[in-house]
């Protein structure tokens, strides 16, 4: 076995001697003739075994050792110790307390000395398996660095990795062509590391910390799939930027997804004990990125079932009892030999991520109200129409306002709104259009709405909603579209189910049309008109969540989110439709919910094998499981 050793002799002669003997066996050394050099060295590099002579200049060797010690970084380093000063059996016993592997007394012989070497090297520091060390630097809260196999070097911060250095991170670019060999050659970076790509315009800030992640995540699992066995050291010199912090429950959770799983033993050891969760299981199941399997097998928790009885019930048995064994390890589960109650978080949580899709029960879209419609018309009205009378057949002085309601509701029975406002489709014009609206909206003042009660203030309403209905259907060319290849000669006026119907049908096209445009303000607007005309039809429910989801103006509304997921169950009650599955999966898809994602996208595509989102979104969760498992299952770096 060979390494890297620091040899402190301060005796030029003896010093050659052995560095010979040593790099003749393959080792590489390097020497220090003082304890104070020794102990630059120490700091400035890592070594697999230091040979130490204890009497030296300056800092001794035995102070020497007390300093290497005393440190966290160096505690575990293996010690050989020569001296021609300190010779006998309580020297050589206080040594070994300070953790020396031999001790040598001078002269010694050319093969004790190689047999002291090699056996200190064969003994080093014991190193726990990957897994086992990632959760005790987890729980720990451990800051310092993993040395994995091919050279990366990760840094992990408060536990968890946070940065690594790698010579493999350049090639990894290249193999997927977010860097360019010949713009390498024409722009190399100026400095060591990752950030200086950013600044010789190789890489976007962006992209090279999501290329990060992804080869951090990917170089872990891929270590923890061959069941590594990594060096690791209290010690954070040297970390490099950008960090890109990678969740450990989260990564030991894709790991124990991709590595295979013995099941018979396990059953034979686990299959009678029960799953108890813990306060712990609270704590971190936020973390995890769960299938619906995965979801499915949690909801049997707390059952009193054993491991045997849940996964008798899975489709993919050794996955589950692989997730049960993660859990465990985690501490978010116990193993109980008889059922016992489910511990409770002990902090406030709003919801647990890693759940069914939930139903949410139906609730009534309200009914725009009067003085929403007067808000939204009144202040244009005055700005185009100002204070001018509408014409009338009758006077003011010879009818009042109740009259004119009354009139007016009169006036638009049996009425396609073309004829509302004077015209047919042969001497449409905009201005015609605009002039009738304003006109015959003018009167309808907040003033004159606070004198009416009864059906006179509901006729009111419903006069002024159908006049806004026709305007904005007309003054429209994609609804004034639609409108006129629908409008036929038996459509009957205001208070007919038949108008209704056709209007609800102009604005939900009205509404897919806007949404293709991405104007989701004008697309919310639409299709709450079309769904509170028939608030029963599937199709209408679903876009009308979609459009509500994407409209800017709702991102931060926690009532609209609720309305949105109301609104795609009472669509999927009513009818199984892929929009509205397809919606779904992209609400959960941004929650980072990718395997419910999944299991919505795959329901939408049986149903329509081309709707668009899930299309895409399988596309994006395709990309991003492709992207991880290259490299888990053969090495991808160098």
């Amino acid at each position: 076995m060979t390494g890297s050793i620091l040899l402190v002799e301060d005796n030029e002669k003896l010093a050659a001697m052995l560095r010979t003997v040593l790099e003749g066996r393959g080792h590489q050394v390097k020497g220090a003739a003082s304890g104070d050099a020794a102990l630059a060295l120490l700091q400035a590099q890592r070594f697999g075994l230091m040979v130490l002579d204890l009497k030296l200049p300056g800092m001794s060797g035995v102070a020497l050792l007390q300093r290497v010690r005393r440190s966290a970084a160096l505690k575990e380093l293996p010690v050989v110790i020569m001296t021609g000063v300190f010779r006998g059996e309580e020297y050589a016993r206080a040594a070994g307390k300070l953790g020396v592997k031999a001790y040598l007394e001078k002269p010694f012989g050319k093969d004790d000395f190689l047999k002291a070497v090699q056996g200190a090297l064969e003994q080093g520091p014991a190193r726990k398996g990957i897994a086992r060390l990632l959760l005790d630097l987890y729980r720990s809260g451990a800051n310092g660095m993993l040395e994995l196999r091919g050279g990366a070097r990760v840094f992990v911060v408060g536990g968890e990795p946070a940065s690594f250095s790698s010579p493999s991170f350049v090639p990894f670019l290249v193999s997927t062509s977010h860097l360019q060999r010949g713009d390498l050659e024409q722009y190399p970076p100026a400095r060591p590391g990752r950030l200086p790509l950013v600044e010789a315009g190789l890489i976007g800030y962006d992209d090279l910390l999501e290329q990060s992640r992804l080869f951090l995540f990917r170089s872990l699992v891929e270590a923890l799939l061959q069941n590594q066995s990594p060096r690791f050291t209290a010690d954070l010199a040297g970390i490099e930027l950008p960090l890109t912090p990678v969740s450990v429950p989260r990564l030991l959770h894709h790991a124990a997804g991709a590595a295979s799983f013995d099941l018979a033993p396990y059953l034979a050891r686990c299959g009678a004990l029960c799953p108890v969760r813990s306060t712990e299981y609270f704590r971190l199941v936020n973390l995890l990125n769960m299938g619906p399997e995965e979801v499915d097998l949690l909801q049997q928790l707390g059952q009193g079932k054993t491991v045997q009885a849940i996964l008798s019930t899975c489709d993919a048995p050794a996955r589950g009892a692989a997730l049960i064994d993660l859990m465990v390890r985690l501490g978010m589960l116990n193993l109980s030999a008889a059922p016992v109650a489910d511990q409770q978080p002990d902090f406030p949580q709003k919801l647990l991520f890693n759940r069914p899709i939930e139903e949410v029960a139906e609730r009534r879209a309200e009914a725009v109200n009067f003085e929403d419609l007067v808000d939204e018309v009144s202040e244009s009205i005055e700005l185009v129409v100002g204070k001018k009378g509408m014409a009338a057949p009758l006077s003011a002085s010879e009818i009042d306002f109740e009259q004119e309601v009354q009139r007016d509701y009169a006036a638009i029975q049996n009425k396609n709104y073309y004829e509302i406002f004077g015209m047919t489709p042969g001497t449409f014009s905009f201005a015609t259009l605009k002039e009738a609206y304003f006109a015959k909206t003018r009167e309808y003042s907040p003033e004159k709405f606070m004198q009416l009660s009864g059906d006179t203030l509901g006729r009111a309403q419903d006069v002024l909603s159908h006049y806004a209905n026709a305007y904005n259907t007309l003054s429209s060319v994609i609804a004034k579209e639609r409108y006129d290849e629908m409008l036929n000669a038996d459509t009957v006026g205001l208070g007919g189910k038949r108008e209704d119907e056709l209007q609800a049908r102009i604005q939900f096209q009205s509404g897919k049309v806007f949404l293709e445009m991405e104007d989701y303000g004008n697309a919310e607007r639409a299709l709450q008109d079309a769904y509170t005309l028939d608030p029963d039809d599937a199709q209408t429910s679903a876009y009308l969540a979609w459009s509500i989801y994407r409209n800017p103006g709702n991102q931060r509304s926690q009532g609209a989110l609720e309305k949105c997921r109301m609104l795609l169950s009472k669509s999927l009650q009513a009818e199984r439709n892929a929009d509205a599955f397809a919606f779904r999966g992209c609400m959960l898809l941004d929650e980072g919910r990718d395997g419910l994602a999944e299991g919505e996208f795959l329901k939408a595509l049986k149903l329509n094998p081309h709707q668009p989102q899930a299309q895409g979104g399988m596309r994006l969760i395709k990309e991003r499981r492709e992207a991880e498992k290259k490299g888990l299952f053969k090495r991808i770096f160098g």
